[in-house]
């Protein structure tokens, strides 16, 4: 029984042992909102002799080993290196040899944060400022970093919903309509997934505004700002012929993801007021009655944060990035009208509801990670 056990676990995916870092251990500290935020990015070449070396490029912070153990000092101070969730050494300058001794053998994470005089660690909004990678101790030339692709497609889930031998596509509505969709069109505003050291949201509504408002860049935790699985373009669907569409692939760095971020908006440099949703149809009370024009538009915004999921629909704590991550975007045609009563006329309040129930209806599905 116990070589059993132990089997198992030695069968275990490696990436359930790289654990982030335990901020309990020092206090953070935000930066000063005077000050301009400081931020780092990573680089790393194998050296000749033993490990690794490590240069941070930094911006808007100073080095001062000189003044450690003293008060802390906006935008300066050193740096605390941690490998697999263990502090290993303190940085006083951008550069710093890292022994292979310290690391396993395969898949590293490496997390630097900047420190303050006292050894706090600064912080913007509650994330400790700094970089978070993951590196492959087996190379012995050039750069170990990881640097995988995310791939991004946008499906369709008919449930119920069935296409029309004319085109477009039926189905029977919660409200009890026969729905026949004939045009239509949605525009994918923005897609992308969600370091899970960045806290979610409270509210969906609210996520969406706040991610959407102006605000201070949150610099440097993730190797590069802004986030970068975040798609480059917007994407505009065919709603009456509703098929499989890949976007596009992104090269990320940050070690594991968390969620996902669906937002649907007019296009990226189109005008205030162009639309998001427009879809145009007939409805009727019995699939046997004369039919009825509708058509439901909306200029608004709605996103949310969804959780990753496996294709068995298992839910996923995180996922690093370990062998790629293919995501599929899966919304739901046969629930896309619930709530409308299409007897009252419709209104932009409907196009609000059509949005609503695509985000909700939306699930991201993602390919089993890779054992290392």
């Amino acid at each position: 029984m116990a070589l059993a056990i132990i089997a198992g676990i030695a069968a275990w995916p490696q990436e359930l042992f790289l654990p982030p870092v335990d901020h309990s251990q020092h206090p953070l500290i935000e930066v000063d909102e005077a000050e301009p935020t400081p931020s780092m990015r990573i680089h790393m070449d194998a050296d000749s002799m033993d490990g690794f070396n490590i240069f941070l490029e930094t911006q808007n912070f100073r080095f001062t080993p000189q003044s450690v153990d003293t008060l802390p000092v906006a935008n300066e101070g050193h740096a605390h290196l941690y490998v697999n969730g263990e502090k290993v050494a303190r940085m006083y300058s951008p550069w710093h040899h890292l022994s292979r001794k310290l690391l396993r053998d395969g898949i590293n994470r490496l997390e630097v944060e900047f420190s303050t005089n006292d050894h706090s660690v600064w912080a913007l909004a509650g994330v400790p400022i700094g970089a978070d990678v993951l590196i492959d101790a087996r190379v012995t030339e050039g750069d170990p970093i990881l640097r995988e692709d995310v791939s991004y497609t946008l499906d369709w889930d008919w449930g119920a919903a069935k296409p029309h031998p004319d085109g477009g596509w039926t189905v029977r509505t919660d409200q009890g309509y026969y729905v026949q969709v004939e045009r239509g069109r949605i525009v994918t505003r923005n897609l992308e997934l969600v370091p899970c050291h960045i806290a979610p949201p409270p509210a969906p509504l609210a996520s969406v505004l706040g991610w959407l408002a102006p605000r201070r860049v949150f610099a440097g935790h993730s190797s590069l700002v802004p986030n970068e699985s975040k798609i480059t373009a917007s994407y505009v669907e065919d709603l009456a012929a509703p098929q499989e569409t890949f976007l596009e692939s992104r090269v990320v760095t940050d070690p594991d993801y968390c969620q996902a971020h669906y937002l649907v908006a007019r296009e990226r440099g189109s005008p205030p007021g162009s639309l998001t949703l427009d879809v145009s149809g007939t409805w009727s009370r019995s699939s046997k009655k004369s039919r009825k024009p509708f058509h439901i538009k909306s200029a608004a915004a709605y996103g949310e944060f969804r959780p990753l999921q496996l294709s068995d629909g298992g839910q996923l704590g995180r996922r690093l990035i370990v062998g790629g991550i293919d995501a599929r975007v899966r919304r739901s045609l046969d629930t896309l009208f619930d709530g409308i009563d299409f007897a009252d006329g419709t209104s932009d309040s409907d196009g609000m509801q059509v949005l609503r129930n695509l985000v909700a209806g939306t699930t991201v599905l993602v390919n089993e990670a890779e054992i290392l």
